[in-house]
């Protein structure tokens, strides 16, 4: 293990945060994507993120605080919290069995970060490197997990979270910003030395506009993350929570998502606001009241009105904006980019059946979507258990006394959890879906069962 200066500054705020500070740099550290504390040189290099370090140190206080009956006290039968156990000791057993049981039987789409250059593998089945760093990132989002439902439990926890992922969003604004003047203005490249892991870091530009990384590796990897802090902060500018420095957050990163190039960000903004507007009409034919879903209406009415006056009276700028999305998407899709994810989705489903549904084993394979992620790499099995884990998350019912303002952090967190998943479903080449994500799915569920 080689530590970085980043690990050591880290090392430093982990030993003098307490208290609410705790759970502030456990959200706070989700935004350095790019970013490595310390590399596993036994894994080939593997990245040490700070979210990692994070999770450390979290549970650290809480084992200091809680003792280990505390720590493991959330974990009940039958819930969520559960579910996510049974399906990472699964996905974890399947690291180190299947590749070593169907060893050569199958042909897999994989990565191996042994090979020093990185790159994908179409090759047999076997053990390689990612199981074990697959194996480990599953273990620590299950430790987020409960740790965040620890910590939520204390009074005003879900203020402070609320308020911890308002600092992110703004963070992410910030580096955006930065990360924009660096590339127009031609100023020292601040961002170039926070992004020290060892991975691609992608960025140029599409039809001559910056793609937008902020403190990610890549454009959709910046989208995916922006986007779930935009359904969780607009969640609460809608209710009034917050809401001066919600809608403050909500307009810049929605921006940033407008201007990032990344059609993940376009496509999964699509299927969010259709799905938005979907709820909008069956609110008000069940209720009868639209309430400040009204919002949605608006803003489509808007676009289509702007849409219809571009068309009457501005027709060379929509030919533009026609012309921007055929690059962004239409050209992706036919690329060699967009052809390579297509094979790994193709090859991911194959090994899939050749598995008998079983996976091939966490960390074995590669693909283009969230669901042929899990379902090349963990079978069925780990399919069934992730949706038992995500279904109470996104549908249970909240109970009545709870608190307003509580509600609505917590249906903002289930918000932010749907858009990860419509993001990941597009994009996702590896089972992990980020440490924000399950911090999100805590903040959710915790409302729906309090200790």
């Amino acid at each position: 293990m080689v530590p970085t200066l980043y690990g050591l500054l880290m090392f430093l705020i982990g030993l003098f945060v307490s208290g609410q500070g705790i759970l502030y740099m456990a959200v706070i550290a989700t935004l350095f994507g790019g970013t490595a504390v310390a590399y596993a040189t036994a894994l080939g290099g593997a990245n040490v993120t700070p979210a990692m370090l994070a999770q450390g140190f979290t549970g650290l206080s809480l084992l200091r605080r809680e003792g280990l009956k505390g720590f493991l006290r959330p974990i009940e039968f039958a819930t969520p919290t559960f579910w996510l156990l049974v399906l990472t000791i699964w996905a974890m057993a399947t690291a180190f069995v299947m590749p070593r049981l169907l060893q050569g039987q199958l042909m897999v789409a994989g990565f191996d970060r042994s090979d020093g250059a990185g790159a994908y593998l179409l090759g047999p089945l076997g053990p390689v490197s990612m199981n074990i760093t697959q194996a480990m990132y599953a273990f620590l989002a299950f430790m987020t997990f409960i740790m965040m439902r620890t910590l939520l439990s204390r009074a005003g926890g879900y203020m402070v979270a609320a308020r911890a992922v308002l600092w992110v969003a703004g963070l992410n604004v910030a580096a955006a910003v930065v990360e924009l003047a660096q590339h127009h203005l031609g100023l020292v490249p601040v961002l170039a030395y926070l992004k020290n892991a060892n991975y691609a870091m992608m960025g140029g530009e599409v039809a001559g506009l910056m793609r937008i990384t902020g403190t990610f590796p890549e454009t959709s990897m910046f989208s995916q993350y922006t986007l779930g802090l935009v359904a969780f902060t607009h969640t609460l500018w809608m209710h009034g929570v917050l809401r001066g420095w919600a809608r403050a957050l909500t307009i810049a990163n929605l921006l940033l998502l407008l201007m990032s190039t990344s059609g993940t960000a376009y496509v999964s903004l699509v299927i969010c606001m259709t799905v938005a507007l979907l709820y909008t009409l069956w609110r008000q034919m069940r209720v009868g009241a639209i309430g400040p879903y009204s919002l949605y209406l608006k803003l489509a009415a808007g676009g289509l009105v702007l849409g219809i006056g571009v068309l009457l009276f501005v027709p060379p700028a929509l030919d533009a904006v026609v012309e921007f999305f055929s690059v962004v998407i239409g050209q992706k899709w036919t690329s060699d980019s967009g052809s390579i994810r297509r094979a790994l989705n193709a090859q991911a489903f194959q090994t899939f059946l050749e598995s008998f549904g079983l996976g091939a084993g966490l960390g074995c394979c590669r693909a283009s979507s969230f669901p042929l992620v899990v379902l090349s790499n963990l079978g069925w099995v780990g399919a069934l258990l992730f949706l038992f884990f995500v279904t109470p998350i996104l549908f249970a019912k909240m109970p009545a006394d709870l608190p307003l303002e509580e509600r609505v952090i917590a249906i903002g967190a289930r918000r932010a959890v749907f858009a990860t998943l419509v993001s990941a479903s597009l994009i996702a080449l590896v089972y992990d879906l980020g440490f924000l994500f399950y911090i999100m799915a805590a903040i959710a569920y915790v409302a729906g069962r309090r200790p």
